[in-house]
């Protein structure tokens, strides 16, 4: 049954990516943006919800938040391929920049986050 609530959830996340990504390109600001906030949200709320239920065995519910609707939300896909574009348009800077960006700002949000969690659980 948990994994229909993956699947579900998934969608969720999914599309409420779409819409983040959808809302930057109306107010005219690059992809980059809407992957790095939605990558350093989602790595954010998995570290809470990691530091919530890190004593515990992980229940349906966090299964169904963590792989599912965070699985659906952030996206290292799309922003490997966005620092690829980079790299290959000759954007050199910018695409370790936002590697870089990535990496840290989604380890950093994911401790912050995992911290919280231990601090409410």
């Amino acid at each position: 049954m948990t994994w229909l609530w993956v699947s579900f959830a998934g969608g969720v996340g999914a599309v409420l990516r779409h819409l983040v990504h959808s809302g930057v390109h109306r107010a005219g600001q690059p992809s980059t943006r809407a992957t790095l906030a939605v990558n350093w949200l989602g790595s954010f709320v998995i570290g809470v919800v990691a530091g919530l239920t890190s004593e515990v065995v992980p229940s349906p519910v966090a299964t169904a938040i963590t792989a599912g609707l965070l699985g659906g939300f952030t996206t290292f896909s799309t922003a490997s391929v966005e620092a690829a574009e980079l790299w290959r348009d000759g954007d050199r800077g910018p695409a370790i920049g936002l590697t870089t960006a990535m990496l840290v700002g989604s380890v950093f949000a994911c401790v912050v986050g995992f911290a919280l969690g231990r601090v409410l659980a």
